[in-house]
């Protein structure tokens, strides 16, 4: 009985023991690299191979930073390196140093990771001490880049460029992978088709076919040769202390092949039925492996294509007219011959230039057909264009003198010169690719869960790994040891880190692609997230539901504010809105008859009308109020139900957070005096031919303003949702399901343990699935009105009449509590649930927001904030927090 337990205590002991190592190992706290001072920049090198080398690298606040991403390796990987919180996305390129520049940040941790959002590191800024600046290595001259750094500003010159150069890489790496799998396959299926057939009957192979020497003659190139990419990678990603996918099979694998190996030289040194080689596991593994990823590498070229086929669109040529040329414009009063023979017309009189050398203000010949060069004017010439590679509307746009041309677009019919007003990065099509490029680097909410599992998944692997082969070793049945390591092998290298790295960035990027392709420009991952929880829209009146220009056969004796017209597409996109159970809301200066009949026009539920130049955000500001004081209701009346005493306790600490889970406000608007309303709402929404600094304020840009894209938003959301949902769904479901059967959990019932061989085709094809599945976002038509379909029940009032309230906002940042304190309306706005709230209570004390003026109770309920020994008191989360960003700011008014 001793001799049985002490093999048993053994085991677990040593178990134990690897398992604290593994802990202490990859979680011990991480002493970051310091910058070096030189010449008022903060500098550090990174190394990049297998992971970054330095992890974490210790910055102060107070200097611009200098990161030398040194990339020793070539791959889809490490080819990006991407630091979500500061929205950048920079292509390092293949055994090159590429210098990335930071301005002075703020004190706070700011993770970066590669662009498979797999290997990741940390810069983190400090306040610098005393003793850190005297430490002998913080303090240099100035000294210059190394020869082979290159910014990554200049490393990549144009989108088209990098999109270049990163395609010349991944069609590397693929023919690599094909070859590499090649030999594998090769080497591999003799010693697999003997291994099987010799296991099934002895009889029918030669005993020198099974010979383990000749197996190990055979797979040893492929342990090395063809498992070089993995090994290369999955060692260093350990030694980093950041392993991944590479890093388990490589674990498993040479696990495997060094068993294999002391069975052909020492085979006495196992019992005897443990003497089996597992050469052909170790094959089968590695050339599995490698399929999986040149399947996953073909696929990937998919999850890019909208943006690249806007990249693509860029000529490469222009023509550029002589300056002695003169111009006349071409219209419908010229005879044909005339309008043929316009000197400009004349190819003689221009030269073929490249793209990039044109300048601001050149004069340039655009011939129908042909793709508009650069953004600019009319200045002679009457064309028709299809803009919808940029706008998504199919529908060509006629355009003469003093109409702007976008780059890119087509001219369907005639010719045109054109001066150009903007150049090179600062086109329209350069600035769409640059922001759909900064939203894929940054991460949707609902990636946090899968990143947190990620940081432990692989640990958790490794210990998993070691506990299995413990308990099979000391209580499994006899083979023990063959069994154990079976078992653990497959543990290794069925874990699939990458599934869950890859189910949120691969959806994301697709989805961004597609929106862009449709005219709708998503800022960030975030947004593209939230947009399915729109429950009420506000709309900007002119210029944004209407035209905001008069007709030219308008009747002039009336105001021209009278005569505004709908836009195309404006109520069927609001009728749509309001099918869905979103409630619309309408912000107009003018009076309530004119802001009233364009409301009825396009089916508004509520119209605010006479709204100050300033008011918009703070309408925004109250309808979030009122969502926010429903939503805690709601929470309270609910929590009651169940008996709990803490109620309100409960709905006051999440009303924040009920703002960004369901029933968001989004503001739609195009004007300079929209962007405070866009930036305050929980969405904004801006007009692409609007302002610049509507569209800056915004987190979705609609090209072509037409408001049936606040439609393809939301769609785009919700695809985009229920696609991440089946890929995180797969992830969490393969991993949770597959470690389990590995380790053996179905032997005692089955008397069955999993091959290492089917272990890795399931990690292999585990990613492809993902890759797949987040390409099938490119079928998804965006632009169906599908009312109703995935909506919350409606609050709007029946179309009809809307809801008219005039604003008077100024009275309501005063502390009273009168009808008159209220905005006038030709209904009980209560009617279409505004419950406010800013009346004072009928009893106990009242105090003032000091951010939006309303009248709060004062009791224990209260919503505070404390300041220079003062307390503040708030009708939400949302105000408190604002006024604690800037106090000052909000006292002094």
């Amino acid at each position: 009985m001793t001799f049985s337990i002490f093999p048993v205590t053994v085991a677990l002991l040593a178990a134990a023991a690897l398992t604290w190592l593994v802990l202490r190992f990859f979680f011990a706290p991480q002493h970051g690299k310091e910058g070096i001072i030189e010449g008022g920049h903060q500098r550090a090198t990174i190394t990049v191979k297998g992971g970054y080398s330095p992890a974490t690298v210790t910055m102060r606040p107070d200097m611009p930073i200098t990161l030398t991403f040194d990339r020793k390796e070539t791959g889809e990987c490490t080819s990006h390196v991407v630091f979500a919180d500061l929205g950048m996305d920079i292509m390092l390129p293949g055994n090159t140093s590429t210098a990335v520049e930071l301005p002075p940040l703020q004190p706070g941790e700011y993770p970066f990771a590669c662009g498979m959002n797999m290997v990741h590191g940390l810069l983190r800024v400090e306040e610098h001490t005393a003793e850190a600046t005297a430490h002998p290595i913080t303090q240099r001259a100035a000294q210059p880049l190394p020869p082979s750094a290159t910014p990554a500003a200049s490393a990549t010159p144009n989108a088209a460029e990098a999109e270049r150069r990163e395609a010349e890489e991944r069609r590397a790496e693929i023919k690599s992978l094909a070859r590499l799998v090649t030999i594998g396959a090769i080497l591999t299926i003799p010693v697999f088709a003997t291994t099987m057939l010799h296991m099934a009957d002895p009889a029918l192979v030669p005993h020198w076919m099974v010979n383990p020497w000749l197996q190990a003659i055979l797979i040893t190139p492929v342990m090395f040769y063809c498992g070089h990419p993995i090994h290369t990678v999955g060692f260093p990603a350990l030694a980093h202390r950041s392993p991944d996918m590479n890093s388990l099979v490589s674990l498993g694998t040479s696990a495997a092949y060094l068993y294999s190996l002391v069975t052909c030289v020492a085979p006495w040194i196992f019992p005897e039925g443990s003497r089996e080689p597992y050469f052909e596991s170790v094959g089968v593994v590695i050339t599995l492996v490698l399929v999986g990823r040149l399947l996953e590498n073909k696929a990937r070229e998919g999850t890019g294509q909208a943006v690249q086929a806007l990249i693509k669109l860029r000529p490469h040529t222009a023509h550029r007219l002589h300056s002695n040329v003169p111009i006349t414009a071409a219209n419908a009063t010229l005879p044909a011959t005339a309008a043929a023979s316009l000197p400009w017309r004349d190819p003689a009189n221009s030269t073929d230039v490249d793209v990039d050398s044109i300048s601001t203000g050149d004069l340039l010949v655009v011939r129908n057909g042909e793709r508009v060069p650069t953004d600019g004017v009319i200045v002679a010439g009457e064309v028709t264009v299809d803009e919808s590679m940029i706008t998504g509307e199919s529908k060509p746009v006629s355009k003469s003198t003093g109409a702007s041309l976008t780059g890119a677009t087509v001219l369907m019919k005639g010719d045109c010169v054109m001066r150009a007003t903007q150049v090179g990065a600062n086109t329209v099509l350069a600035q769409i690719t640059a922001m759909v490029a900064r939203a894929q680097a940054t991460k949707a909410p609902v990636q946090q869960l899968a990143d947190r599992i990620a940081r432990y998944f692989v640990p958790a692997v490794m210990i998993i790994a070691i506990w299995t082969f413990a308990i099979w070793v000391s209580l499994g049945p006899s083979p023990q040891l063959a069994h154990a390591l079976v078992t653990a092998v497959s543990v290794l290298i069925i874990a699939c880190p990458c599934a869950l790295g890859l189910a949120t960035p691969l959806s994301v990027t697709v989805a961004l692609g597609l929106g862009a392709s449709n005219g709708v420009l998503v800022t960030s991952a975030k947004a593209l997230e939230q947009a399915r929880r729109i429950g009420t829209v506000v709309f900007d009146k002119t210029g944004t539901i209407t035209r905001g220009v008069v007709d030219d056969n308008a009747d002039w004796s009336r105001p021209s504010y009278e005569q505004d017209t709908v836009k195309e597409g404006s109520v069927e996109a609001i009728a749509a809105l309001r099918a869905r159970g979103i409630r619309t809301v309408m912000l107009s200066g003018d009076k309530a008859d004119v802001a009233g009949r364009i409301a009825r026009e396009v089916g508004i539920d509520t119209v605010i009308c006479e709204v100050k130049p300033d008011g918009k955000a703070y309408w925004i500001q109250r309808l979030q109020h009122e969502r926010d004081t429903r939503n805690s209701h709601d929470s309270q009346s609910a929590t009651a139900q169940q008996g709990s005493n803490a109620a309100h306790d409960t709905a006051t600490a999440n009303t924040g957070k009920n703002r960004s889970t369901a029933n968001l406000i989004a503001m739609v608007g195009d004007g300079i005096n929209d962007a405070p309303a866009l930036a305050q709402a929980d969405l904004g929404i801006a007009i692409g031919t609007g302002t610049d600094v509507a569209m800056q304020s915004a987190d979705v840009t609609l090209m072509s303003g037409d408001l049936r894209g606040v439609l393809k938003t939301i769609d785009l959301s919700q695809a985009t949702m229920h696609n991440i949902r089946e890929n995180l769904g797969w992830a969490f479901g393969y991993n949770v399901i597959g470690i389990p059967i590995a380790a053996g959990v179905l032997f005692p019932f089955t008397g069955w343990l999993l091959s290492p061989m089917i272990a890795g085709l399931a990690m292999a094809l585990s990613s492809v699935c993902l890759v797949l599945n987040a390409n099938r976002l490119h079928g998804v038509n965006i632009s169906r009105f599908d009312a109703g379909a995935t909506a919350p029940q409606s609050t709007a009032a029946p179309a009809g009449e809307p809801t008219v309230i005039i604003d008077d906002h100024t009275s309501l940042h005063l502390s009273a509590d009168t009808d008159n304190n209220h905005p006038t309306t030709k209904e009980n706005p209560m009617d279409m649930n505004m419950h406010m709230h800013h009346a004072a209570p009928t009893e106990g004390e009242t105090a003032t927001d000091p951010v939006c003026g309303m009248t709060v109770a004062v009791n224990a309920d209260a919503i505070t904030r404390e300041h220079d020994g003062k307390t503040y008191y708030f009708c939400g989360e949302h105000c408190a927090n604002n006024f604690m960003k800037a106090p000052q700011i909000f006292l002094e008014k």
